[in-house]
């Protein structure tokens, strides 16, 4: 109901353009009100249109789209994700849903998609329900739903080993940190038995070199070991000085490498997986196997350069790899040839999910997304007649979420054959030398400090000894 209000004063331009302003908005709404009523009413009477009849849907085996299961009876059952779709659209239809297989013979001959196309454009089918990926080539032949599915791309590989511990004491050092820890260990004893030999020599005149250097390697094993070992209170200062940063620098070497190999042996790591196209072309475990119908195969066998190129010239040598059939086919490969399956992310986690319900422990496992993106929809007759209304249909059914539930219920508890990134062993291992460069250092600058002690410890005791001398030989003159 509508109240008009009579001005009492004289109207102005700007009350003017306010009302217009009005009146247009009520046009506006008036026209957007008829428009949503004709278009629910022709949605509505579209449906009508395809109550009780038939909705002939492509019968094929690709899973986990669609499969194909004789019953004991004779007939046939399906099941999949995409006959899931196609049920719900007969059901919300009040259709008929009937399946026409594929034909055998075409498939042989052409490949699943053009014995697919073929059904479709001899009006054997209405609606075909496979994941297309639509391209200008198909484009021309179907039309396409509204898409339903948008994937990205990951690599299902073979669950990692767990990584050996057979030469886990070697691991903690890198092989410059054990070079250097044999050498200078070796400078050590050198030292200890120059100032220990040669000083003792030089008064009493006792054991030999190699006999000195013999006592002291069996010190410094002591002290390595951590079994112990004294030093004479009576020793000169330059010995004790190189002893004590000897003991020192093993503090700080022993106590390394002895925490860091606890960490290898009571901490397990997974060797790491591959996780981009990068890491694949360049592992040596693994290779690529890819869906070669469908026409993946060729990024990788039309690339011209960089990893894609390399695996390309891996499928070339080894093309085995290539499916041609089924995409079971490349989860054989994973799981017998120790391949890595390049797919959309439903399927990888599909096959792990079936995997699980026959093993008990995981065999495969994903990696992280490939910057690889598809959107899927399904076939649908070109230029049909009521090709719009089951879009119509197919949008509600993304909006509410029925997609997501019914892919849930083919991949459940998939996540725990995710390999978790703390379970990885990365690419730290070994302490190198910059890590232990200040131990090192210490120990360099004793080994040099005990030198010069010893130096001044020989000059002084000359001194003593020559005055001494000077000091006898007056006693004896006087006498």
């Amino acid at each position: 109901m509508f109240s008009f209000t009579c001005w009492t004063e004289k109207p102005t331009a700007g009350d003017f353009t306010m009302t217009m302003l009005c009146l247009l908005s009520v046009l506006l709404g008036t026209v957007l009100l008829n428009s949503n009523v004709h278009s629910s009413k022709l949605v509505h009477e579209e449906r009508q249109l395809l109550h009780g009849r038939q909705l002939r849907a492509s019968a094929f085996s690709f899973s986990p789209c669609l499969s194909v299961t004789k019953t004991k009876s004779g007939n046939y059952s399906y099941s999949g994700i995409c006959n899931d779709i196609v049920r719900w659209v007969s059901e919300h239809f009040q259709m008929e849903l009937v399946y026409v297989p594929a034909s055998n013979e075409d498939r042989v001959k052409f490949g699943l998609v053009p014995s697919l196309i073929r059904q479709i454009r001899n009006e054997e089918v209405d609606i075909i329900p496979f994941s297309f990926v639509i391209t200008i080539p198909l484009a021309l032949l179907i039309d396409f739903s509204f898409h339903l599915g948008v994937e990205d791309y990951h690599l299902l590989q073979p669950w990692p080993e767990m990584e050996s511990n057979l030469m886990a004491c070697i691991r903690p050092f890198s092989a410059t940190v054990w070079l250097l820890f044999v050498v200078s260990t070796v400078a050590l004893i050198i030292c200890m038995a120059f100032l220990t030999h040669f000083n003792r020599q030089y008064i009493f005149k006792l054991t030999s070199f190699m006999q000195t250097m013999s006592d002291h390697a069996v010190y410094a094993i002591t002290v390595i070991t951590g079994q112990g070992n004294s030093v004479s209170a009576k020793e000169r200062l330059s010995f004790r000085l190189l002893l004590g940063i000897w003991c020192l620098t093993m503090v700080v070497l022993v106590n390394a490498y002895t925490t860091t190999l606890t960490s290898y042996l009571t901490v397990p790591k997974l060797k790491p997986i591959v996780n981009t196209l990068a890491e694949l072309a360049a592992s040596h475990d693994t290779q690529m196997t890819v869906d070669f119908e469908l026409g993946k195969a060729r990024i990788f066998l039309e690339a011209t350069s960089g990893p894609k190129k390399i695996i390309g010239d891996s499928l070339r040598e080894h093309p085995q790899f290539l499916v041609k059939g089924s995409n079971l086919e490349g989860l054989k490969n994973v799981l017998e040839a120790g391949a890595t399956y390049f797919t959309n992310r439903f399927i990888v986690k599909y096959f792990m999910a079936i995997d699980m319900k026959s093993h008990t422990n995981c065999r495969m496992t994903m990696s992280d997304p490939i910057p690889f993106i598809e959107y899927y929809s399904m076939g649908l007759p070109k230029g049909g007649r009521h090709n719009w209304i089951i879009n119509h249909e197919l949008k509600y059914l993304w909006e509410n979420g029925l997609l997501a539930y019914w892919s849930k219920q083919y991949t459940p508890n998939v996540d725990k054959c995710m390999v978790a990134k703390a379970e990885l062993r990365k690419e730290r291992t070994a302490l190198t030398l910059l890590d232990l460069s200040s131990a090192f250092m210490l120990l360099g600058l004793g080994i040099g400090s005990s030198l010069l002690v010893f130096f001044l410890e020989m000059m002084t005791h000359l001194k003593r000894m020559q005055q001494f001398r000077h000091a006898t030989n007056a006693i004896i003159v006087q006498n």
